[in-house]
């Protein structure tokens, strides 16, 4: 993982601070997932929030570069995820703190490995058409959310589970918290206009700008 240049380093220690939280408190994939990013190329940015328009977002670094690669050589998870940059709204951290820093990173490193997969299949596609990886919107979406509600599980403090409430990503079951896969349904109609047998979004591969 890199940095893209004149990140203030408190901007900066706060990723490194959630990323180590993540692979410390997260479960098995939430590991995986951050340890592959750590192993990658892939590029962290701050931005305002004016900028990106939400706290986090996902995106890849140079479509035209990535479909050159794509149409030249195979491409590995990793290597696809230095195709991919993560950027962060620096009021996430300012105003959400460690919290919404790693809430964001959880959500968006989700997004980030998702892409990468994407990227890797459609690399491969000519000797294996049939494992192409290419979800919706609301797939990538749904992916998201549970895996930033299965993190808000793992931490069991009152402050994330009291958010994962609030945006009904979780659910109380038995006077416990659990990730509501209803309430997350109800959260990508309501807040993303998107449904499972309706308006699914665009595949990532449109959202990336990839040739398939």
């Amino acid at each position: 993982m890199k940095f893209d240049k004149g990140i203030d380093k408190k901007y900066r220690k706060s990723i490194e601070d959630a990323i180590a939280a993540i692979i410390a408190n997260g479960n098995d994939f939430h590991k995986h997932m951050m340890n592959e990013i750590l192993e990658s190329e892939m590029l962290v940015r701050v931005r305002s929030v004016n900028e990106i328009n939400a706290s986090g977002i996902t995106g890849i670094i140079d479509e035209r570069r990535t479909n050159d690669r794509m149409s030249d050589e195979r491409i590995s998870l990793r290597e696809a995820l230095g195709e991919i940059y993560i950027a962060i709204a620096n009021e996430t951290i300012d105003t959400g703190g460690q919290r919404g820093c790693e809430g964001t990173f959880v959500h968006e490193g989700r997004h980030a490995y998702d892409f990468a997969q994407t990227i890797e299949s459609l690399s491969n596609a000519d000797v294996n058409p049939l494992s192409v990886f290419n979800p919706t919107l609301y797939e990538l979406e749904w992916e998201a959310h549970k895996t930033a509600g299965d993190y808000m599980i793992c931490i069991d403090r009152k402050e994330y589970l009291d958010e994962g409430l609030q945006l009904m990503i979780l659910c109380q079951e038995g006077g416990k918290c659990a990730v509501s896969d209803d309430g997350i349904v109800r959260r990508l109609r309501e807040s993303y206009g998107l449904e499972l047998n309706g308006d699914q979004g665009r595949l990532a591969s449109e959202m990336l700008g990839l040739r398939v």
